[in-house]
């Protein structure tokens, strides 16, 4: 890399706290409900809605996030986001989790719990519209927000739980 495109790297990534984090859309997870439940696997899917509050049009381009319950790590995933948030616009979005129940999930007792404690975290990559976004694409940055939910699941479950 010459040293005019460090300079210049460096430069834009001056910039970058005053262009990604102002734009960044909002994230809420709202509920999860179950979908497929078995004494061995387990399926569940995360509703939320994304906000962008600011006066410019958003590319939403993939989520990437992980699944905890009771503290130990279940699932880890990518799922593209393929969207558009034009400005003051709201939208929805799901996130698929699906987890083998491995035996220490049973206490021990060949059954699912009656609870489990789940935590979701992840980021949401986004590009704003615009050639200085442009650029740092090609530069290989990518701006992301983060996200994070939790709550407690009841077992058997044949409904959607909010999240708190």
């Amino acid at each position: 890399m010459s040293r005019c495109n460090r300079i210049f790297g460096l430069l834009l990534l001056g910039l970058i706290p005053f262009t990604g984090c102002a734009s960044a859309p909002s994230i809420a997870i709202e509920s999860v409900e179950v979908v497929g439940e078995h004494d061995e696997a387990a399926s569940l899917v995360f509703n939320g809605t994304i906000s962008n509050a600011h006066e410019q049009t958003l590319r939403l381009l993939e989520f990437d996030y992980t699944l905890s319950m009771h503290g130990r790590q279940v699932y880890q995933g990518r799922h593209a986001a393929e969207m558009t948030l034009t400005e003051g616009s709201k939208r929805t979005f799901t996130l698929p989790a699906s987890f083998p129940l491995l035996p220490h999930d049973y206490r021990g007792l060949g059954f699912l719990p009656d609870s489990s404690k789940w935590s979701l975290s992840g980021n949401l990559v986004y590009l704003g519209e615009g050639v200085l976004a442009e650029t740092f694409l090609d530069m290989g940055f990518r701006p992301s927000i983060g996200f994070k939910a939790s709550g407690v699941l009841q077992w058997p479950s044949n409904r959607t739980v909010s999240v708190r």
